[in-house]
Protein backbone atom coordinates (compact mmCIF):
# COMPACT_ATOMS: atom_id res chain seq x y z
CA UNK A 1 0.00 0.00 0.00
CA UNK A 2 3.08 2.76 0.63
CA UNK A 3 4.07 2.18 -2.72
CA UNK A 4 1.02 2.50 -4.42
CA UNK A 5 0.06 5.73 -1.59
CA UNK A 6 3.72 7.56 -3.12
CA UNK A 7 2.46 7.28 -6.27
CA UNK A 8 -0.97 9.85 -5.25
CA UNK A 9 1.99 12.09 -3.66
CA UNK A 10 3.54 13.74 -6.41
CA UNK A 11 4.57 17.51 -4.87
CA UNK A 12 4.50 16.34 -1.42
CA UNK A 13 8.04 15.09 -0.83
CA UNK A 14 7.60 15.95 2.80
CA UNK A 15 4.98 13.44 3.17
CA UNK A 16 6.12 10.94 0.46
CA UNK A 17 9.81 11.23 2.67
CA UNK A 18 8.55 8.84 5.44
CA UNK A 19 6.81 6.19 3.44
CA UNK A 20 9.94 5.63 1.08
CA UNK A 21 11.65 5.45 4.51
CA UNK A 22 9.80 3.20 5.49
CA UNK A 23 9.94 1.01 2.63
CA UNK A 24 13.40 0.57 2.64
CA UNK A 25 13.74 -0.50 6.07
CA UNK A 26 13.94 -3.75 6.98
CA UNK A 27 10.30 -5.63 7.21
CA UNK A 28 8.77 -7.18 10.43
CA UNK A 29 9.32 -10.47 11.32
CA UNK A 30 6.05 -12.33 9.98
CA UNK A 31 3.83 -14.72 12.37
CA UNK A 32 4.53 -18.54 11.56
CA UNK A 33 2.10 -19.55 9.27
CA UNK A 34 1.64 -16.34 7.58
CA UNK A 35 0.96 -16.63 4.06
CA UNK A 36 2.17 -13.88 1.21
CA UNK A 37 5.10 -12.58 -0.43
CA UNK A 38 6.37 -9.48 -0.65
CA UNK A 39 3.40 -7.68 -1.22
CA UNK A 40 2.27 -8.25 2.70
CA UNK A 41 5.39 -7.27 4.17
CA UNK A 42 4.78 -5.36 7.52
CA UNK A 43 6.87 -2.25 7.73
CA UNK A 44 7.53 0.64 10.55
CA UNK A 45 6.00 3.94 9.38
CA UNK A 46 6.63 7.03 11.33
CA UNK A 47 4.36 9.95 10.84
CA UNK A 48 2.56 12.56 12.87
CA UNK A 49 -1.36 13.06 13.12
CA UNK A 50 -0.91 15.98 10.84
CA UNK A 51 1.15 14.32 7.93
CA UNK A 52 -1.08 11.15 8.36
CA UNK A 53 -3.99 13.61 8.20
CA UNK A 54 -2.78 14.93 5.41
CA UNK A 55 -2.05 11.72 3.29
CA UNK A 56 -5.79 10.78 3.98
CA UNK A 57 -6.99 14.03 2.41
CA UNK A 58 -4.93 13.46 -1.01
CA UNK A 59 -6.88 9.50 -0.71
CA UNK A 60 -9.60 10.84 -0.35
CA UNK A 61 -8.84 14.04 -3.21
CA UNK A 62 -7.74 11.13 -5.65
CA UNK A 63 -10.89 8.69 -4.85
CA UNK A 64 -13.50 11.62 -5.46
CA UNK A 65 -11.23 12.26 -9.08
CA UNK A 66 -11.26 8.79 -9.92
CA UNK A 67 -7.73 8.26 -9.93
CA UNK A 68 -5.76 4.64 -9.64
CA UNK A 69 -2.45 3.66 -8.88
CA UNK A 70 -0.50 1.32 -11.17
CA UNK A 71 -1.65 -1.32 -8.46
CA UNK A 72 -5.01 -0.06 -8.03
CA UNK A 73 -6.64 -0.42 -11.95
CA UNK A 74 -9.80 -1.75 -12.41
CA UNK A 75 -10.90 -2.36 -8.43
CA UNK A 76 -9.91 1.67 -6.80
CA UNK A 77 -8.88 3.14 -4.12
CA UNK A 78 -11.54 2.80 -1.59
CA UNK A 79 -9.14 -0.01 -0.08
CA UNK A 80 -6.88 2.68 0.36
CA UNK A 81 -9.17 5.48 1.88
CA UNK A 82 -10.81 3.29 4.34
CA UNK A 83 -6.90 1.47 5.60
CA UNK A 84 -5.00 5.26 5.52
CA UNK A 85 -8.49 6.33 7.83
CA UNK A 86 -8.00 3.86 10.10
CA UNK A 87 -4.49 4.20 10.76
CA UNK A 88 -4.80 8.63 11.26
CA UNK A 89 -7.81 7.74 14.07
CA UNK A 90 -5.17 5.53 15.54
CA UNK A 91 -2.23 8.25 15.04
CA UNK A 92 -4.70 10.72 16.50
CA UNK A 93 -5.89 8.24 19.55
CA UNK A 94 -2.01 7.63 20.44
CA UNK A 95 -1.31 11.44 20.36
CA UNK A 96 -4.00 11.91 22.69
CA UNK A 97 -3.01 9.05 25.02
CA UNK A 98 0.58 11.03 25.50
CA UNK A 99 -1.11 14.47 25.67
CA UNK A 100 -3.04 13.41 28.21
CA UNK A 101 -0.19 11.54 30.02
CA UNK A 102 2.09 14.19 29.89
CA UNK A 103 -0.54 16.46 31.81
CA UNK A 104 -1.10 14.07 34.52
CA UNK A 105 2.65 13.49 35.14
CA UNK A 106 3.15 17.38 35.13
CA UNK A 107 0.55 17.61 37.70
CA UNK A 108 2.00 14.77 39.95
CA UNK A 109 5.62 17.01 39.58
CA UNK A 110 3.79 20.70 40.25
CA UNK A 111 2.91 18.68 43.45
CA UNK A 112 5.36 17.59 45.03
CA UNK A 113 7.20 21.17 43.60
CA UNK A 114 4.75 22.66 46.11
CA UNK A 115 5.46 20.54 49.12
CA UNK A 116 8.65 21.22 48.27
CA UNK A 117 7.93 25.00 49.01
CA UNK A 118 5.97 23.93 51.71
CA UNK A 119 2.88 25.57 50.01
CA UNK A 120 0.05 23.54 51.49
CA UNK A 121 -2.86 26.10 49.78
CA UNK A 122 -1.01 25.08 46.42
CA UNK A 123 -1.15 21.10 47.31
CA UNK A 124 -4.59 20.97 48.65
CA UNK A 125 -6.02 22.88 45.12
CA UNK A 126 -4.62 20.32 43.54
CA UNK A 127 -6.88 17.49 44.20
CA UNK A 128 -10.64 17.46 43.30
CA UNK A 129 -13.14 18.17 45.62
CA UNK A 130 -13.68 14.27 46.63
CA UNK A 131 -10.61 13.20 46.31
CA UNK A 132 -9.05 10.25 48.24
CA UNK A 133 -5.77 10.70 49.79
CA UNK A 134 -4.17 6.85 51.73
CA UNK A 135 -1.34 6.73 53.47
CA UNK A 136 -1.95 2.54 53.49
CA UNK A 137 -0.67 2.13 56.47
CA UNK A 138 -2.81 4.46 58.14
CA UNK A 139 -6.68 5.51 57.65
CA UNK A 140 -7.95 7.20 53.78
CA UNK A 141 -8.55 10.95 53.48
CA UNK A 142 -11.60 12.26 51.58
CA UNK A 143 -11.99 15.53 50.82
CA UNK A 144 -10.31 18.27 50.78
CA UNK A 145 -10.44 19.41 54.30
CA UNK A 146 -9.91 15.93 55.32
CA UNK A 147 -6.83 15.82 52.89
CA UNK A 148 -5.50 19.50 54.25
CA UNK A 149 -5.98 17.81 58.24
CA UNK A 150 -3.63 14.96 57.46
CA UNK A 151 -0.90 17.01 55.20
CA UNK A 152 -0.87 19.20 58.23
CA UNK A 153 0.17 16.94 60.66
CA UNK A 154 2.40 15.37 58.09
CA UNK A 155 4.10 18.46 57.62
CA UNK A 156 4.17 19.34 61.51
CA UNK A 157 7.27 21.47 62.28
CA UNK A 158 9.26 20.88 59.15
CA UNK A 159 11.45 23.83 58.75
CA UNK A 160 12.60 22.27 55.09
CA UNK A 161 11.21 19.70 52.96
CA UNK A 162 12.17 18.04 49.80
CA UNK A 163 10.89 15.40 47.97
CA UNK A 164 13.27 13.68 45.38
CA UNK A 165 11.48 11.78 42.71
CA UNK A 166 13.72 8.72 41.66
CA UNK A 167 11.12 7.50 39.00
CA UNK A 168 7.90 8.57 37.22
CA UNK A 169 5.93 6.61 34.84
CA UNK A 170 2.68 7.47 33.77
CA UNK A 171 -0.02 5.32 31.55
CA UNK A 172 -3.83 6.36 31.14
CA UNK A 173 -4.23 9.25 33.44
CA UNK A 174 -1.97 7.08 36.58
CA UNK A 175 1.25 8.49 37.49
CA UNK A 176 3.75 5.85 39.52
CA UNK A 177 6.27 7.46 41.39
CA UNK A 178 9.69 6.39 43.33
CA UNK A 179 10.27 8.64 45.66
CA UNK A 180 12.51 9.70 48.41
CA UNK A 181 10.76 12.08 50.76
CA UNK A 182 12.84 14.30 53.26
CA UNK A 183 11.69 16.80 55.95
CA UNK A 184 13.67 18.33 58.24
CA UNK A 185 12.97 19.06 61.68
CA UNK A 186 14.94 20.38 64.77
CA UNK A 187 18.22 20.74 61.98
CA UNK A 188 18.20 16.84 61.35
CA UNK A 189 16.68 15.14 58.18
CA UNK A 190 14.08 12.20 58.17
CA UNK A 191 14.08 10.35 54.71
CA UNK A 192 11.35 8.42 53.84
CA UNK A 193 11.53 5.65 50.83
CA UNK A 194 8.24 6.07 49.03
CA UNK A 195 6.27 4.27 45.83
CA UNK A 196 3.09 6.41 45.22
CA UNK A 197 0.60 6.26 42.97
CA UNK A 198 -1.79 9.20 41.60
CA UNK A 199 -4.88 9.24 39.55
CA UNK A 200 -5.55 11.82 37.52
CA UNK A 201 -8.63 13.16 36.41
CA UNK A 202 -10.06 16.53 34.85
CA UNK A 203 -6.57 18.55 35.51
CA UNK A 204 -6.91 17.07 39.27
CA UNK A 205 -5.84 14.74 41.64
CA UNK A 206 -8.38 12.06 42.74
CA UNK A 207 -6.67 9.83 44.60
CA UNK A 208 -3.38 9.47 45.96
CA UNK A 209 -2.12 6.11 47.39
CA UNK A 210 1.32 5.94 49.13
CA UNK A 211 3.57 2.78 50.10
CA UNK A 212 6.04 2.74 52.49
CA UNK A 213 7.33 1.14 56.32
CA UNK A 214 5.83 3.09 58.88
CA UNK A 215 8.55 1.34 61.15
CA UNK A 216 11.34 3.46 59.34
CA UNK A 217 8.99 6.37 59.35
CA UNK A 218 8.94 5.90 63.15
CA UNK A 219 12.33 5.22 63.63
CA UNK A 220 13.08 8.56 61.21
CA UNK A 221 11.25 11.13 62.70
CA UNK A 222 12.64 9.94 66.54
CA UNK A 223 16.01 10.56 65.42
CA UNK A 224 14.79 14.44 64.76
CA UNK A 225 13.68 14.40 68.16
CA UNK A 226 15.37 17.36 70.84
CA UNK A 227 16.79 15.66 73.90
CA UNK A 228 14.54 15.97 76.94
CA UNK A 229 15.64 18.96 78.59
CA UNK A 230 17.63 20.31 75.68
Amino acid sequence: MLGQTLELLAGRPDLAAPLRDALAGTPLTKPTGHKGGAATDMLVLDLDAAAASAIVERVEQAVAQGMETSGTRGRGLGGFQEAWREYSEFINQQQGKRGQMSEARDLVLELIDAFNRIDLDAVVDSFTEDAVYHNIPMEAAQGKAAIRSVLTQIMGDSEAVQWDVLNIADEGGVVLTERVDKFKVNGVWAEIPVMGVFEVSGGKIAAWRDYFDMGQVQAQFAATARPQGG
